[in-house]
């Protein structure tokens, strides 16, 4: 069924109805009794008829010619601004359509990028994570190898202090049996003395007996003496051999602690790199968050733009259902990227 077109001539005619009904209506039920029309049409041709309404009461005479000829007029000066609201209009739509799509395809890049930052900030953290759990196990050996180092430390002191005192022990050993050795000596020439002075007549008998006795004694002592010296020289070898494995031992300890030091400082070094490239990361992400403002700035000023040349223009009902449409685009990509960012 074709769509019924308000035209001046039956707008008055639905005008006229209504009023002779003497009931109050409105331009919803203008059109309705037209059968459709677009405000644009109506709403002009209603304001017109209610200006021919004085002259119809004044001068009732007026030929249906005449305002039929005022209506013909009407229709055409109505027609002509219906042709020029919708070219205005189409215009308008063009250009509307062509900042949309602009803008669309801006928010579409932006969001691509903001997706890819997020992508690498991701990473970055990750990685962060992983040299800072490194950092930890490795500053956590170094606190165990300066333990034990210590450990070792205490007990080599302990070792050389333990060799100090059996040096010192070996060394009063060797004193007192040379004074026990001085003591006999004295003691053998006192016998001898003694023996000579009261066993005058015997001491030449007795002498290569003393003598040997003396010999004996000597021997014995010089044995124990060499006894002394040979242990006294294998425990001072054991303990030195003690001190060379605990110092190896301590030497190789120190090289792990240095080792762990430089590894330490190699993690940190990274660490601070990817601090870096993640500050900068943040700085292209702030950015990206500044141009993507403007972009939603730019996109409300064309819609006030777009607001007052419709208010200029009176356009009708159609214009406020495209700013509908297009309002529930912009709800629709706002929604987009909140779930991009969830």
């Amino acid at each position: 069924m074709p769509k019924t077109i308000a035209t001046a001539s039956n707008v008055f005619a639905a005008c006229d109805r209504l009023e002779a009904a003497n009931e109050r209506w409105n331009r919803e039920d203008v059109r309705s009794e037209v059968g459709g029309g677009g405000w644009v049409v109506i709403d002009p041709l209603i304001k017109a008829w209610r200006g021919l309404k004085p002259l119809r009461e004044v001068a009732p005479s007026t030929p249906t010619e005449l305002l039929q000829q005022v209506a013909a007029s009407l229709e055409a000066h109505i027609a002509g601004f219906t042709q020029e609201a919708e070219g205005r209009l189409t215009e308008s739509q063009k250009i509307f359509d062509t900042a949309i799509s602009a803008l669309s395809e801006k928010l579409a890049n932006l969001e691509s990028e903001l997706e890819e930052t997020t992508a690498s900030l991701a990473s970055s953290e990750s990685e962060n994570a992983a040299l800072t759990e490194q950092l930890e196990k490795a500053q956590k050996e170094l606190e165990q190898s300066r333990t034990e180092n210590a450990r070792l430390v205490t007990e080599n002191d302990g070792l050389t202090g333990q060799v100090s005192r059996m040096e010192k022990e070996h060394k009063t050993t060797i004193q007192s049996m040379q004074a026990e050795q001085r003591e006999l000596l004295k003691q053998l020439a006192q016998e001898r003395s003694r023996v000579a002075e009261e066993h005058a007549t015997a001491i030449a008998a007795q002498r290569k007996e003393l003598a040997l006795e003396a010999e004996q004694a000597e021997n014995r002592l010089m044995v124990l003496l060499d006894q002394e010296r040979q242990e006294s020289k294998e425990t001072e070898s054991k303990l030195s051999g003690n001190l060379d494995k605990v110092t190896q031992k301590v030497q190789a300890q120190r090289d792990a602690i240095i080792a762990l030091e430089t590894t330490v400082t190699e993690l940190t070094r990274q660490n601070e790199k990817v601090e870096s490239e993640r500050a900068i990361e943040v700085e292209s992400y702030t950015a990206l968050q500044a141009v993507l403002e403007e972009q939603k700035a730019d996109t409300v000023s064309i819609e006030q733009e777009f607001s007052a040349y419709k208010q200029q223009h009176a356009l009708d009902g159609q214009l406020g259902a495209l700013q509908d449409a297009v309002a529930g685009l912009q709800a629709q990509l706002t929604e987009r990227k909140k779930k991009k960012k969830e």
